[in-house]
């Protein structure tokens, strides 16, 4: 997932229709957008209207509509919001470290977490991008810009040593995608294939993050460093 480059500032990507609203505009968008979210995460895409999100955020339904279109659009939006989220979180949690191989760990620590924790929206979008091409391709567009972020991470772990070389960076990059989806579904199931009970959102986050730099770090000494740090008490995968 995308952990962002040590002094790479942050900055969400913004469409031209929100860098025309106000302030307070584009507060009132971001809050009709938590408010579909949580409906279509509850409900689900076909089961949620306009006026559902309207009644939930408490304003008149031509409000919704002065912001959103209609609901492909509104949806389209979330799918873009959610990734900004996701980034932001992410951009968050790493602010401060130095180590490569350190932000990649909290990086994918924080991803499991994030993605677990809306893990029924994330659903409900994998659903409709099946039937949706533009919705397809805007979560591609979406995608890319953390896997742009993530190649890069690696690629300075690797100029500083910490991350091994014989891979190129977005292949690193990608694979590091799939041990987040994979631990994620290991806390969203009710139990695993053998039985055991499905991982909590802590424990699949570390599992997460300690599978990764175990994976990817250039020698025991640079695992070690970031493990002793932030994986105490987590079994050798």
């Amino acid at each position: 997932m995308a952990h962002l480059t040590r002094g790479q500032d942050y900055r969400d990507p913004v469409s031209q229709d929100s860098r025309s609203l106000t302030r307070h505009g584009q507060d009132r968008k971001a809050e009709l957008l938590r408010h579909a979210e949580q409906l279509f995460a509850e409900r689900g895409y076909e089961d949620t209207r306009m006026i559902d999100i309207a009644a939930a955020a408490g304003v008149a339904k031509g409000l919704v509509y002065w912001y959103f279109e209609n609901k492909d659009t509104l949806f389209d939006e979330i799918v873009v919001d959610i990734g900004q989220r996701l980034r932001r979180a992410q951009f968050e949690a790493v602010t401060g470290i130095d180590d490569p191989l350190e932000r990649l760990y909290v990086g994918t620590a924080e991803s499991v977490r994030f993605i677990a924790g809306n893990y029924r929206l994330y659903g409900i979008i994998a659903i409709q991008v099946q039937g949706d091409r533009r919705l397809r391709e805007t979560r591609s567009r979406s995608q890319r810009v953390h896997f742009e972020d993530a190649a890069k991470l690696v690629a300075e772990g690797q100029a500083r040593g910490v991350i091994r070389a014989d891979d190129d960076p977005t292949t690193l990059a990608l694979a590091n995608f799939g041990v987040v989806y994979q631990f994620v579904l290991m806390h969203a199931g009710d139990e695993g294939a053998d039985g055991r009970p499905a991982l909590g959102i802590e424990d699949a986050a570390r599992a997460a993050a300690c599978y990764v730099v175990r994976a990817v770090g250039a020698d025991a000494d640079a695992v070690a460093a970031v493990l002793d740090r932030h994986a105490a008490g987590v079994a050798p995968a």
